[in-house]
């Protein structure tokens, strides 16, 4: 086997597995899992939304115009879920510091290590591009013209065009992620890097996820976008334009049925003439992505050959020393973090949090869910017209709730995650088991670091919709609220967060559904409560007391609970076996 060769595995190797999180860490299983799922879920989605074709007869020209919606749909799909996944694997893109540390002192040229780096990246993105389009591109063409007398030869070339246009946008979204990666470390020194890459990435990974919640909305009345000079600054647009001046006319010239009345010729005319509007936009759509799409790859081979003429440096990229802040560092240690294991927690818990690679990338995804939530619920609505609180409907005050649960159970799952796990052999030797004073310290820093950012971003939409001292109510509110759903997440939790090995939930398959309807229906019902106590000074002083009381009493609860085990900083899965021949 070639250096090359060896080498693209190895490369490939590190995408799915982790040895950061856990020695036993192997991500195969989870990645198939959610191959097979997305692979599923595409197939379901064709054929779903192809009904419409198989129930309704409609006219060649009907169907051309009624399957632009279809079509931006999945080019869209596929240039979100190609991007995120870029973004995903930010880092991994290009040859990192720790690729340099292992490789560089071996006798292999610098080249074939790039080349088996780009090979990887290739291939994974080519991957996660066939399992997104395969079924679409099998199903739709083919439930399209379910009705139509089109010959064979012609729904094949459908297929075709419908899987060339869905795997090229998908293909140029990921490598646009690729050239701003490479332009970043072109433009920035190290150190400046550093600091700006993981800000662009969170940035990215909560723009493509609130992109990804809203195609289905987004991808209604294209045929009349298509006329509209904002809507045609869209990238899936300009690929919708591709992939008609390839295969449009397949379907708008399809043989008609000789049997139709004259109210059918009427709206097939009719329907005619609005395609054949269409069609010098079209081109000009096209064009616009054969450019973008050039552009972009000249880009991104221009920044990639910059950046390989050296390999990453750890020494490069080590940070400069912060200069400390006395005054706001005792005011934090007197109103948040008193006593030194709650100090502790709470200044750990704020460095994993923000400079932890991947429990940003946890948290960016979860604010991704929330600010698609709250654009599809403020989406048709007219805010100018509430005169007060009543006027506004319970999915308005939804909003709030939904923003910083995500983020508390995003915050959660990440405390699972080992900050650094080859340093974790400190924490086992300073332990003394107080768990209970360090996980005070986790609680605070979870408030101040993530529910009161949370609160602070939503504060101005509802400072509009209510003014300010409504506002703040609702924000108080919205902190009570928090305190009781993190006092539930962390009630069982027996471990030291941020620092033990990974151990994969086994009932996260199972029971993921079921906890998603509950934590809708919890945001859900809590909004309703919130509506009604802002409407009274007195139902919202029985409502804050009240979430005071029950999170006060978890505390308790919790706290008189029997003897916790000994903490095990090298959990193993359930699956593990452990010969123990080192003892």
């Amino acid at each position: 086997m070639s250096i090359h060769s060896t080498l693209t595995r190895h490369f490939l190797r590190r995408f799915l597995e982790n040895d950061l999180i856990s020695p036993e860490a192997d991500r195969s299983q989870l990645l198939a899992v959610v191959g097979a799922a997305l692979f599923s879920v595409t197939l379901l989605i064709a054929l779903f939304m192809s009904f419409a074709y198989i129930g309704l007869p409609r006219t060649p020209s009907q169907l051309a115009l009624s399957a632009l919606n279809d079509r931006y749909f999945y080019i869209s799909l596929s240039m979100v879920v190609s991007a995120l996944l870029a973004v995903a694997q930010w880092d991994s893109l290009v040859v990192d510091v720790r690729d340099a540390a292992i490789l560089e002192p071996l006798p292999v040229r610098p080249t074939t290590i790039r080349r088996a780096k780009l090979a990887a990246v290739a291939i994974l993105g080519g991957a996660a591009a066939l399992i997104v389009n395969a079924m679409p591109a099998l199903v739709f063409p083919w439930l399209l013209v379910y009705h139509t007398r089109l010959p064979v030869s012609a729904m094949l070339a459908l297929m075709a065009t419908h899987a060339i246009v869905t795997i090229a946008a998908g293909a140029i979204a990921y490598v646009t992620i690729i050239a701003l990666r490479e332009t970043l470390a072109a433009v920035f020194r190290p150190r400046s890097l550093a600091a700006v890459s993981p800000l662009v990435q969170g940035s990215l990974i909560v723009a493509l996820g609130s992109a990804l919640l809203l195609i289905p909305p987004s991808s209604d009345r294209i045929a009349q976008r298509v006329l509209n000079d904002a809507h045609v600054l869209s990238p899936p647009m300009w690929f919708l334009g591709v992939y008609e001046v390839m295969a449009g006319d397949i379907v708008r010239h399809a043989p008609r049925s000789p049997a139709l009345r004259p109210r059918a010729l009427a709206a097939e005319s009719a329907a005619a003439r609005a395609y054949d509007r269409r069609k010098p936009q079209f081109d000009v759509l096209a064009r616009r992505a054969a450019t973008a799409s050039w552009m972009v790859i000249l880009v991104a081979a221009a920044a990639y050959s910059w950046n390989a003429r050296r390999f990453p440096s750890a020494a490069l990229v080590q940070s400069r020393r912060r200069a400390r802040w006395n005054t706001g560092r005792r005011l934090t240690r007197l109103l948040f973090a008193r006593g030194q294991t709650i100090a502790a927690g709470f200044f750990f818990t704020l460095a994993a949090v923000w400079r932890s690679n991947l429990h940003r990338l946890t948290l960016a995804c979860a604010g991704a869910a929330g600010v698609a939530a709250a654009v599809v619920t403020l989406s048709g609505l007219d805010l100018e017209e509430v005169s007060g609180v009543r006027d506004v409907p319970t999915g308005v005050f939804a909003i709030q709730p939904m923003f910083y649960g995500a983020l508390l159970v995003a915050f959660r799952h990440g405390i699972r995650v080992p900050a650094e796990l080859r340093a974790n052999w400190a924490f086992q030797l300073a332990w003394r088991d107080r768990a209970r004073d360090f996980l005070a310290g986790v609680r605070r820093a979870a408030i101040v670091g993530v529910v009161m950012p949370a609160l602070l971003i939503v504060l101005p939409l509802f400072a509009y919709v209510f003014g300010l001292p409504l506002a703040l109510a609702h924000a108080a509110l919205g902190l009570a609220g928090a305190a009781v759903l993190l006092e539930v997440l962390l009630f069982s939790y027996e471990k030291v967060p941020f620092t033990c090995t990974y151990v994969p939930s086994e009932n996260l398959k199972a029971f993921g559904i079921p906890y998603v309807v509950v934590f809708l229906s919890g945001a859900s019902i809590f909004a309703g409560m919130e509506r009604n106590a802002l409407q009274d000074p007195a139902a919202w002083l029985r409502l804050v007391g009240l979430l005071t009381l029950i999170t006060v009493g978890l505390r308790i609860t919790s706290t008189r609970r029997t003897s916790r085990p000994p903490v095990d900083f090298d959990e193993a899965p359930a699956t593990t076996q452990r010969l123990g021949l080192h003892t």
